[in-house]
């Protein structure tokens, strides 16, 4: 046998040689990439298929589904109208339009302030009760977009307050201004409701410091105590001094 003919030899080994090689990779790809991964996801359909003939409504008729699935509905839309009564009657004002979302521009919130400063100046006056916060915490210079419906929010709560507290024939109101609102998030983050902190100080006597307390729970005016503090007045004639903290609720 010539050198050219076992040259070709060894090159028809090569070659098989190569080809087996080839054969046995690609078969170990099929068997990871394709064989595996079926059977694990056959064995997943039959945990899953499992799980279903196991589960309690398995062996239920389709119209005992559809019935329960109809009381259900019905349990839901029972507790959503529960939870608009509640806030409904929780909240401290409802009718208000930047409380609905509704814009206000910045000219809007200059004015209201004005005016309400007034007014409640005004009727501290006729009531013969001594306002010494005349400026309620808000300043006049304010940003844009919704830090002005903010600070209208802010603005209502410390007017219906102060209002409040008025009407119910304290002797002095010593201060009162708003805090950062408060926001409150369900398990999926979405916003369910925001607090409206207004930090007040006043001078009452027990009568009326009775009173304020049942105004507060009233439909339309409802504020929620985050803290209080009541001790003894600065005179004789004003027998008790009140620090809290109240909070108008806005729901969403």
């Amino acid at each position: 046998m010539n050198l050219s003919a076992l040259n070709f030899l060894k090159m028809e080994r090569m070659q098989v040689l190569f080809i087996l090689l080839f054969i046995i990779i690609s078969a170990i790809l099929m068997v990871n990439l394709v064989v595996l991964p079926q059977q694990e996801l056959a064995q997943q359909n039959r945990d899953v298929r499992e799980k279903l003939e196991n589960h309690k409504f398995a062996k239920i008729s389709m119209a005992k589904i559809q019935e329960l699935a109809k009381q259900e509905s019905n349990n839901l839309k029972d507790l959503s109208n529960e939870w608009s009564r509640i806030c409904q009657r929780l909240e401290t004002f409802p009718n208000d339009a930047a409380s609905a979302g509704a814009e206000v521009n910045r000219i809007d919130y200059k004015v209201q302030l004005f005016e309400i400063r007034e007014r409640l100046q005004q009727k501290s006056d006729e009531l013969k009760i001594k306002l010494m916060p005349t400026e309620l915490g808000l300043d006049n210079d304010i940003g844009s977009g919704e830090e002005i419906r903010v600070r209208m929010l802010q603005l209502k709560a410390v007017e219906k307050l102060a209002d409040l507290t008025l009407d119910r024939q304290i002797q002095r109101l010593v201060e009162i201004y708003p805090l950062a609102p408060v926001v409150h998030t369900d398990n999926k983050s979405r916003v369910t409701f925001t607090e409206y902190p207004v930090r007040v100080e006043c001078d009452v006597d027990f009568e009326h410091l009775y009173t304020f307390f049942q105004s507060i729970f009233e439909e339309t005016q409802v504020f929620t105590f985050r803290n209080i503090r009541i001790e003894s007045g600065p005179t004789f004639d004003s027998k008790l001094r009140v620090k809290a903290v109240l909070s108008a609720l806005l729901f969403n």
